[in-house]
């Protein structure tokens, strides 16, 4: 080869995961809270039947019912929200800093999902029907067709598809409850169980590998496919990346905007949210916590974890730009994927008769023990691990798959003479 070829082939951009400098950390310690926040009410799905995740009264205590009531206040629909934006701020994020390399492909940005769609399978139908990676995969496919639009066009089309989103799941929700038949069938699966259904959920989730499995496999096929396909959950989380890619766009998602911007947005969006967790805590309460009542709820529920989420987003900048550094919480978000997964084998290992054999028989007061104990474990172990590599496992594994050769993982510090 010539020494005119070496120059031409040194000088070819490449492709590669973002690393170090090139990281925003705001979107790190976002994703951080993000990743924590959903763990406090998932974990109540891994260790309980569903409904106990959906009907506060399905705790025993009045603690454990007024700690569900606080959850609702704080976490719920809100986190979970912010999570799927920031995969869309993720992509555009990766397609701008590719395109600065003179790439202007996408594959990337295709393989990146397409990866993430066989984590995702793998999670659903082996370890826990509660995941978003598979669903994260699936819509993210159709995000890459929207990382090159401005940001009027992304809200736009952002919106749209929120609406569709929130209409569908509204009125599924509404016409299913209109049958008898159907709605007694729904509130046993989502609100109120019978014995014998409660009864054969604990003697699949808490028995050996085998028989969570075959308790799992069928669950996970029709939550994860079907409420992805037929349940208005794929227009949703599409629209929230894309409402996502707007919002790094204007800056927003990068933690660029002015305190004085983001005070009035976090005042308002967590105050109209919280009224409106308010105003159905009491809609439903005042019901005697009838199942036909939550389904009424269903659009205010989607429409408060919006503007909660953005709320949070603003207050999580507005603190950062009074001088908080939240250094532990962003190495948690470095390595969310790990840290995600790493939630889901604590609980299906207290569950699971492989583990400790726990499912059904907790209480939501000893799971807000697990989880601060979780808490303090992730916020210690992730720069830890960071000091010494460049990625968390899962984020290594995905990385060095997607750009087909494995990434550099550990760091060279210097050994002072």
């Amino acid at each position: 080869m010539s020494s005119t070829q070496e120059a031409s082939t040194s000088d070819m951009p490449t492709a590669g995961p973002v690393t170090g400098a090139e990281r925003i950390a705001y979107l790190d310690i976002l994703r951080g809270f993000a990743v924590m926040a959903i763990f406090a009410v998932n974990i109540k799905a891994m260790l309980m039947p569903f409904p106990w995740y959906m009907n506060p009264t399905a705790w025993g205590s009045e603690l454990d019912q007024t700690i569900a009531v606080i959850q609702k206040f704080i976490v719920d629909d809100k986190w979970r929200t912010n999570f799927s934006a920031l995969y869309g701020a993720g992509l555009v994020m990766i397609w701008e800093r590719m395109r600065a390399r003179g790439i202007e492909s996408r594959v990337v940005l295709w393989k990146r999902n397409l990866w993430l769609i066989m984590f995702g399978a793998i999670h659903l139908f082996l370890m826990w029907i509660g995941d978003i990676l598979f669903t994260y995969g699936v819509t993210g496919l159709l995000a890459v067709l929207f990382v090159k639009m401005a940001p009027k066009k992304l809200f736009i089309w952002g919106a749209g598809l929120l609406l569709l989103g929130a209409v569908w799941m509204s009125g599924i929700m509404a016409l299913s409850s209109l049958d008898a038949e159907a709605s007694a069938e729904m509130s046993a699966m989502m609100w109120d169980p019978t014995a014998e259904a409660n009864a054969e959920a604990i003697a699949a989730y808490s028995g050996s590998i085998l028989d969570q499995l075959t308790a799992r496999v069928p669950e996970a096929a029709m939550v994860g496919i079907m409420g992805l396909l037929f349940f208005g959950l794929l227009p949703m989380t599409l629209g929230l990346m894309v409402m996502g890619m707007g919002l790094y766009r204007v800056g927003f998602y990068q933690g660029a905007w002015p305190a004085s911007r983001t005070l009035w947005l976090a005042a308002v969006g967590l105050g109209l949210a919280w009224a409106l967790d308010a105003y159905q805590v009491q809609v439903i309460a005042n019901s005697g916590y009838a199942f036909e009542a939550s389904v009424r709820m269903t659009p205010y529920s989607i429409v408060d974890g919006w503007l909660g989420a953005f709320g949070y987003a603003a207050l999580i900048s507005l603190l950062i730009s009074m001088g908080l550094k939240f250094t532990r919480v962003a190495a948690v978000g470095r390595m969310a994927f790990t840290n995600y997964i790493t939630c889901t084998l604590i609980g299906t290992t207290m569950a699971g008769g492989h583990g400790l054999g726990l499912f059904g028989a907790v209480t939501l007061t000893q799971l807000v023990y697990v989880v601060g104990a979780t808490y303090v474990a992730m916020l210690i172990w992730s720069p830890l691990w960071l000091h010494y590599f460049r990625f968390g496992p899962l984020e290594w594994v995905w990385r060095s798959l997607v750009y087909g050769k494995l990434q550099k993982f550990r760091r060279k510090h210097e050994v002072a003479a």
